[in-house]
């Protein structure tokens, strides 16, 4: 599963979910995610959920002739980019983050070792 979280201020204010239908940002209320901001167009930018060549799902952000522009990582994209884990997108002045469940590498538990050095401890990888 993907999912855009909206952040304000470091707290999550909305999550949407991207299906296999477009998730459209801009101004107008018929878009999934409507912003409420003078720098968003109408229709700003959308998500896309594709096919790689290994049969992947993969997430494309493609702009929509927007007048200010469309972020990802505070870079700004022409056309289509691919999405991956933990993006930073920014519509206008608001910003999202790309969570996809299916790009996340869970790391192992470690073991955590006492030191002898009084209050150091360490882990060690195999």
């Amino acid at each position: 599963m993907a999912l855009i979280i909206q952040t304000v201020e470091g707290v999550v204010s909305n999550k949407f979910e991207i299906t296999d239908k477009p998730l459209i940002f801009g101004r107008s209320p018929k878009n999934q995610v409507q912003i409420d901001d003078l720098a968003v167009s109408t229709e700003h930018a959308q998500i896309l959920s594709e096919k790689d060549k290994e049969g992947r799902e993969i997430f494309i952000l493609e702009d929509l002739g927007s007048t200010n522009g469309t972020f990802i990582n505070e870079v700004r994209i022409e056309g289509k980019q691919q999405l991956h884990h933990n993006d930073g997108l920014r519509i206008g002045w608001n910003v999202f983050t790309f969570i996809d469940e299916n790009e996340v590498d869970l790391e192992k538990t470690r073991e955590i070792k006492k030191s002898w050095i009084p209050g150091v401890y360490y882990t060690k990888d195999k």
